[in-house]
């Protein structure tokens, strides 16, 4: 009994061992290893786009055949290359910046590694988005600085350097932009209202950079409005500021704590507004608005998510909307996306910044203020406001 229990111990080790040898050989030995390179692709059509070109082929007939390479060299000597496996028959190659003629070799590779011989194409790109964003460009003066507005057809993705002059006269980078929108306004701020030079360079993420657009521009003559100026108001259907120890003036003392603006914690989805005197007329340029500063309201609570800023020169006295003037919306975005009740840093740094939120030139010069949340971060349409900070032409 004890020699067959032996020889069952022996012959089990000795098949881990073989197992054991057997993957260590496997892991070390390619599958399908050859030098034999694959064949060219062919019957190559082009479709030239902008900054980019469509490149479709006929495969080589090879067995191992696992993807299509189409790399090109760009002005400044850099390389690109763009793969596709050999389940599709096109590919797309990008990063052009100018609409030259431009020389493409594709390669077909196998599962080994090798790879065909190269076959050379001719392209000639249409004129990349980076350039046509920069001839849509429009500059013109706005509050405390300027601010420009921009076609993105394509949804690329660009970025916007803004280049001004220093104390000393010279170019240096005041901001830069980065987005995929087909449109959009940008503006930079806190310029005394003097004459100063202004440039916008537009680029993609290849790498292709546009000329400078410069303009001698003249900043609109921008204040913080003075806070020991606002009033609470209260109309006949404004929500009562109130609850839990809240109050208007709580919006702009300046401390950003736990007392704030408070309209409760009702389940109502129908819109609360609440309303304010800033003490003098101005022609409104951009606004920040804070809500209570801590983990339970930083994207959570009644805090506002889809909110407006109101004005009016003289408002009607029933409250009506019918004397008011939408300036603004206002989307209170979380920075991580995470679900409500999870806040990173990000998050938190977002909160302690409050939401900024400029307001179009065009609109009127207004006194009063009325802040009206569409939905919070509840689903209801409470909202509480820790502080607002107003800047705009007072004059």
């Amino acid at each position: 009994m004890k020699k067959h229990n032996l020889f069952i111990i022996f012959l089990g080790m000795m098949v881990s061992l073989f197992s054991l040898q057997s993957c260590k050989d496997d892991e070390n030995s390619p599958i399908d290893k050859d030098d034999k390179a694959p064949g060219q692709v062919f019957n190559v059509v082009v479709e030239n786009m902008p900054g980019a070109a469509l490149i479709t082929y006929s495969l080589p007939s090879d067995d191992d055949l696992l993807y299509v390479i189409a790399e090109y060299k760009n002005k400044h000597g850099k390389i690109f290359d763009f793969r596709a496996s050999y389940y599709t028959n096109k590919i797309k190659v990008e990063g052009f910046g100018d609409t030259d003629e431009y020389t493409v070799n594709l390669y077909a590779v196998d599962r080994s590694e090798n790879k065909s011989a190269p076959l050379a194409i001719k392209i000639n790109p249409l004129e990349p988005q980076v350039q046509l964003t920069a001839r849509s460009l429009k500059v013109q003066p706005d509050f405390g600085g300027m601010s420009f507005t921009f076609k993105n057809e394509t949804k690329a993705d660009l970025s916007f350097i803004v280049i001004t002059t220093d104390v000393d006269g010279s170019q240096m980078v005041a901001e830069t932009f980065y987005t995929a929108r087909d449109s959009a306004k940008f503006a930079i701020r806190g310029y005394a209202a003097e004459p100063r030079l202004f440039g916008v360079v537009v680029s993609d993420k290849w790498g292709n950079l546009s000329d400078t657009l410069y303009k001698d521009l003249t900043p609109i003559y921008e204040v913080k409005l003075n806070k020991s100026l606002f009033r609470p108001v209260v109309f006949p259907n404004d929500a009562a500021a109130t609850q839990w120890g809240g109050s208007l003036e709580y919006m702009w003392d300046d401390i950003v704590n736990g007392n704030s603006a408070h309209t409760g914690n009702d389940a109502s989805t129908i819109p609360k507004h609440i309303s304010f005197d800033l003490g003098v007329g101005a022609k409104l340029s951009r606004v920040n608005v804070k809500t209570i500063p801590d983990d339970k309201h930083w994207f959570n609570d009644v805090s506002p998510r889809f909110y407006e800023i109101w004005g009016s020169l003289d408002p009607d006295p029933s409250g009506s909307f019918d004397s008011w003037t939408k300036l603004v919306s206002i989307i209170n975005v979380k920075p991580s996306g995470l679900s409500i009740g999870i806040i990173t840093e990000d998050d938190r740094t977002a909160g302690r910044n409050g939401d900024d939120a400029d307001i179009s030139i065009e609109m009127p010069k207004v006194r009063y203020l009325r802040i009206v949340c569409t939905k919070n971060w509840s689903g209801n349409t409470n909202m509480c406001i820790g502080e607002i900070t107003v800047w705009g032409d007072d004059n």
